[in-house]
């Protein structure tokens, strides 16, 4: 499936995730962290900033697209860690409401 569509009708869709993972984006959500421990993400976004930045054929050249890419790793840094945290208090409620229903049921 293609991750970059220019069509405007695609802007604001997902273009990776297939209906059942639309239908239930913690399937995604799970996924992406039993392959990657929180702190595993940070270091790989690190390493990916650092080398955008500093790499000889840099996208970054002007001192604004760096700001911009620096930027755009804190929010993504921070995007990753709302998430996690959803998806343990989403967990954790699943987890009462079953236990609540074996005791009450």
């Amino acid at each position: 499936m293609r991750t970059c569509n220019h069509h405007p009708l695609w802007h604001n869709e997902p273009l990776r995730l297939n209906e059942e993972e639309r239908q239930n984006p913690m399937l995604v959500i799970d996924d992406f962290f039993e392959c990657y421990h929180l702190n595993d993400v940070r270091d790989i976004l690190w390493k990916w900033m650092v080398e955008v930045l500093s790499s000889s054929g840099s996208i970054s050249n002007e001192a604004l697209e760096r700001n911009n890419h620096i930027y755009f790793y804190e929010k993504a840094e921070m995007l990753v860690e709302a998430i996690y945290i959803l998806k343990n208090l989403i967990r954790g409620q699943l987890q009462k409401n079953a236990s609540e229903t074996v005791v009450t049921g």
